[in-house]
């Protein structure tokens, strides 16, 4: 399945790597906050998505996102706005047929902070401008996606970045450049935090970036992709009901800075050492605080397109 085929070759890849670019939450990841999303949506919402997406320009990739199989025309919709929320990855392939809308500093807006040694308290960096266009863009994304003179081609390619960055922006290690004497200028989200072990474990943003499939493995009984995304998207939102957060609607550089402090508490327990293997325990350390950080995303996606497109 193409999950699992992506992971192995992922993981072929990354013993030719010391850091990858920042990608947020995998494959698996955005499908997830896609699905939930999707499953908090009105009908209306939903179907102007669907229309969006579709009219989009040929050139961008994004209707071959649409599955062609024998399953009712509802479920494949629901797959194409699902699909469509790892476009923006795809399309960094200078070989996609929409790499012309890649944009790479779009993926992430880094808050800088300080902490001189491990485990010491962290120290905000106002100081050190911001890097990074997400919250330029959602910003922009939170009007454009409503605008009906708009033209509908432009409103799509819109709409599939909002599904992308939205998951970005949960990602707490793509709001965060922590500043070390290791890293003076920042850690590029992790990126530069180096662990020994092959991609995705080799640094600490990838490492990140695959908790929600590698936290969350295959069950008995599940067979498909979708299936498999949909189970994932059904546990958390039962773990983490809608009902214990608060949606702040469109507070974009609250949702980064949420992450930045979800980084700062959680990614770099003094017990992580660099250069080293990631232990056992850091990874349901890890994913307990970003499982929480994939349901708002998936309720906020959610909140934002009922706003946008559902009236």
């Amino acid at each position: 399945m193409m999950i699992r085929r992506l992971f192995t070759a992922a993981l072929a890849l990354g013993a030719l790597l010391s850091a990858t670019p920042a990608r947020a939450w995998d494959e698996v990841g955005h499908k997830v906050v896609a699905r939930i999303a999707w499953d908090h949506m009105t009908p209306q919402a939903r179907r102007q998505a669907v229309a969006l997406l579709m009219a989009a320009p040929a050139d961008a990739g994004i209707r071959a996102l649409m599955p062609q199989d024998g399953r009712p025309l509802a479920e494949r919709e629901r797959d194409l706005f699902v699909n469509t929320s790892v476009w923006a990855d795809l399309i960094r392939s200078r070989s996609h047929v929409g790499s012309r809308y890649a944009h790479g500093d779009w993926h992430y807006v880094n808050f800088f902070w300080e902490q001189r040694a491990p485990g010491a308290t962290p120290v905000d960096r106002p100081d050190v401008p911001r890097a990074g266009e997400l919250l330029n863009r959602l910003r922009h994304y939170g009007t454009s996606l409503g605008n009906a003179s708009l033209p509908a081609a432009e409103r799509g390619i819109d709409l599939a970045w909002t599904l992308h960055l939205v998951g970005d922006g949960h990602q707490p290690l793509h709001n965060s450049a922590r500043i070390t004497p290791q890293d003076t200028a920042g850690d590029r989200g992790g990126n530069l935090f180096l662990l020994a072990g092959v991609y995705p474990f080799n640094n600490l943003h990838a490492y990140w970036d695959a908790l929600v499939g590698f936290s969350v493995p295959w069950a008995a009984g599940v067979r498909t992709e979708e299936d498999y995304v949909g189970s994932i998207a059904a546990r958390t939102a039962s773990r983490f009901p809608r009902s214990r957060f608060q949606l702040r609607p469109m507070s974009f550089e609250e949702w980064s800075r949420e992450g930045m402090r979800v980084a700062q508490r959680s990614a770099y327990p003094a017990w992580l050492d660099r250069g080293a293997r990631a232990p056992l325990r850091y990874r349901p350390h890890a994913w307990l605080a970003a499982e929480p950080r994939v349901a708002i995303a998936g309720y906020r996606l959610a909140d934002m397109l009922n706003r946008q497109l559902g009236s």
